[in-house]
């Protein structure tokens, strides 16, 4: 356990952090480790004392491994973490009716597409990487009990062991405390309801019989007397969601006897240990502002989603990813507009995700027989029409607004608001990702046969942007030399020769040629001017 400590940091102390983050669950864990990373002062509390000891995500992507890799944590939560199994849609008669696949090796970020992971771990994890920081500090058993004045934000905490009261005066507040958010009630900020709205149990068994018979990819049942899902989980864990019936009581259904009865298709009672069981109502809902003054949202706090597509705490910790650089950015003298960015960035993306799945849950929970006979002969003829089978990544958009690049004509540029490429560098030292060489901050990525001309590096240089090569078949060019051209490649495909990137390595636009990485370069300096 993290200990609390009471001392006041207001204003009047002398000593105010910059941020504080109110809720140390994935996503507000995640957010301080970044800002900590930027040298950020940032202090995280949580009305609990401890990390919570059960399981509730279980996906994550290969871009937020990314992130855990950007602030050192990704060694130590190998442990936690897990492959994601392909995934399958199967009719009540067991048909193949849709498949989700990730693509082969070699990956884009050099990280598996997807994962699963043990979220207690997890948070535990991220919680000890905390302590490399010296410009963070966490207090635990702090609940949140007043915030004034979101331009100057006023944040009182109360030690729920002693009842004493503490104020905090920083900078900025950010609210990645759940869905029920302190954060987000004391701004008096509704959601927009997106019109999804189903009871689920969620059940997470240790499987202990190693002959148990279960089936071997992520399996989502489209059927129409009880949509239920599996999914293979790190090690020994096996996870069920079933479907609660119209008619039924969820305190019912979450009875150790009623769950066995559904368990029972694939488990005696003696092969396998209940670890959790929840009943839920999955939701699709998005705050109507993530920011009010100096005052954000991040995480469930300011969305929720049906978890088809394991893209709850995924997208949360991208909302992490995306404010902690403008935050950093801020606090180091760039005006204050940058900072409107993070909704227009993340809402209208995170709304698409939403959309895509719920569509996916509706075609899951459908349960009239005769519509689910109509989906499943339609799904069932993509398939023969070699359709039916789809990379998960592909399903979501790119950021399309906010702190990304366009042409003369508004459009955006091949790969623009896409993770930018990782490949593995080789050296003679080893081999190791390309985000390990790199400083954070804006980076200028070139093909190995561009030569940049002194005008641009002098330009990039008071931009704070550092500029790289990359070889691929001239390693003696340049000290970073992939491993399998996934840069070259991906450069290929764009029509490109360069790639400026964001400090969340995210792609803020493509260039053919050395004019327009000039034309680049100053749109980026025109968008931090504010």
């Amino acid at each position: 356990m993290i200990p609390v400590d009471e001392r006041d940091t207001s204003a009047s102390s002398g000593n105010a952090p910059d941020v504080v983050v109110v809720g140390l669950g994935p996503v507000g864990i995640t957010l301080c480790n970044l800002l900590a990373a930027e040298g950020v002062s940032v202090e995280g509390v949580d009305a609990a004392t401890d990390v919570y000891g059960l399981p509730r995500a279980i996906g994550m992507d290969h871009e937020v491994m990314r992130i855990f890799q950007n602030v050192g944590a990704a060694d130590a939560l190998a442990p936690a973490v897990g492959d994601y199994r392909p995934s399958e849609y199967r009719s009540a008669q067991g048909v193949l009716l849709r498949r989700f696949e990730s693509p082969a090796e070699p990956y884009p970020l050099a990280w598996p597409p997807y994962l699963t992971f043990l979220q207690p771990e997890l948070e535990q994890v991220l919680r000890d990487n905390a302590k490399r920081f010296p410009t963070l500090t966490l207090r635990t058993g702090l609940e949140s009990i007043e915030l004034k004045d979101p331009h100057a934000p006023i944040l009182t905490l109360r030690d729920r062991a002693t009842g004493e009261t503490t104020r905090r005066t920083p900078r900025f507040v950010v609210g990645c405390d759940g869905g029920n958010s302190f954060v987000r009630r004391s701004l008096d900020i509704g959601f927009e309801d997106l019109g999804f709205h189903e009871p689920w149990l969620v059940v997470d068994m240790i499987v202990e019989d190693e002959h148990a018979q279960l089936p071997q990819t992520n399996i989502q049942f489209c059927n129409p007397s009880r949509p239920h899902t599996f999914v293979i989980g790190p090690g020994r864990l096996r996870r069920w969601e079933f479907m609660i019936l119209p008619d039924e009581d969820p305190d019912d259904v979450n009875r150790p006897a009623r769950i066995w009865e559904l368990l029972s298709p694939w488990l005696r009672p003696d092969q396998a240990r209940l670890w959790r069981s929840a009943t839920y109502t999955f939701h699709a809902l998005v705050a109507e502002t993530w920011r009010k003054g100096r005052v954000f949202l991040a995480g469930d706090a300011c969305h929720m989603m049906p978890p088809f597509l394991a893209q709850g705490m995924v997208q949360g910790i991208k909302d992490a990813a995306n404010l902690a650089w403008k935050l950093a950015h801020v606090l180091r003298g760039t005006p204050e507009g940058l900072l409107d960015t993070y909704q227009a960035e993340r809402r209208a993306l995170v709304r698409d995700v939403i959309e895509i799945t719920k569509r996916l849950g509706r075609v899951i929970c459908e349960l009239d027989p005769e519509k689910a006979r109509a989906r499943d002969a339609e799904l069932i003829a993509a398939m023969e029409a070699g359709q039916g089978i789809q990379i998960r990544q592909n399903l979501f958009p790119p950021i399309r607004h906010g702190v990304v690049a366009h042409r003369a004509d508004g459009s955006l540029s091949p790969g623009v608001g896409e993770p930018s490429p990782q490949p593995w560098i080789v050296s003679p030292g080893g081999r190791t990702r390309l985000d390990d060489l790199l400083p954070s901050g804006f980076v200028l990525l070139l093909a190995e046969d561009i030569d940049a001309p002194p005008a641009l590096l002098e330009q990039a240089r008071k931009l704070g942007v550092t500029v790289h090569r990359i070889s691929r078949t001239r390693p003696e060019r340049t000290p970073l030399a992939e491993e399998d051209g996934v840069f070259a490649a991906w450069l290929s495909a764009k029509g490109a020769c360069a790639t400026l990137v964001r400090p969340d390595r995210m792609v803020f636009g493509t260039a053919a040629n050395v004019r327009e990485v000039e034309v680049l370069l100053r749109e980026l300096r025109s968008h931090l001017a504010g």
